[in-house]
């Protein structure tokens, strides 16, 4: 499965700990079998075997960023925190929230993959999972986002 895929798995993984106060592994579990409810599914719109494949399961990807997070979420959340301008972090969308740590995790600690990419692959999840056609989260999250990887940059 591709890394936007893996993301948006990790996402809700990471959302599920934050607001359904489970476990790392009861919500990996719980995520891991909507993924495979959705291969059957999208088998049947598609009639396609190999749409996520028959031995479909996450990959060292996906728990790398899932365990990434959980393991520097203060320091991942104090970077958030100290950039935003004119909001408070408890305000902000529990998704977003789950986003933004996301591509903050790997802004601080992926150097393989330049941070444009990363900040778009962010936006596009933000556009998947809580844009309301309003365009005012995505450019938000955008620019938060913009605003750690200078922050990032220069220290």
């Amino acid at each position: 499965m591709n890394r936007h895929a893996m993301r948006g798995f990790a996402v809700q993984t990471l959302y599920s700990i934050d607001v359904g106060a489970m476990s790392r592994n009861e919500a990996v579990a719980m995520i891991q079998s909507f993924a495979l409810e959705m291969k059957d599914e999208a088998k049947e719109l598609v009639s396609d075997s190999a749409v996520l494949g028959e031995a479909f399961s996450f990959d060292d990807f996906y728990f790398n960023l899932v365990d990434g997070v959980i393991e520097n979420l203060a320091e991942i959340d104090d970077m958030i925190v100290n950039q935003l301008e004119g909001w408070n972090f408890n305000r902000l969308n529990k998704v977003d929230v789950a986003i933004l740590r996301l591509c903050v995790y790997e802004l601080m600690h992926d150097k393989e993959i330049e941070a444009p990419i990363l900040i778009n692959e962010a936006i596009e999840l933000t556009k998947a999972f809580t844009d309301l056609g309003e365009r005012k989260t995505p450019k938000f999250n955008n620019s938060l986002l913009d605003k750690i990887n200078a922050h990032l940059k220069a220290n």
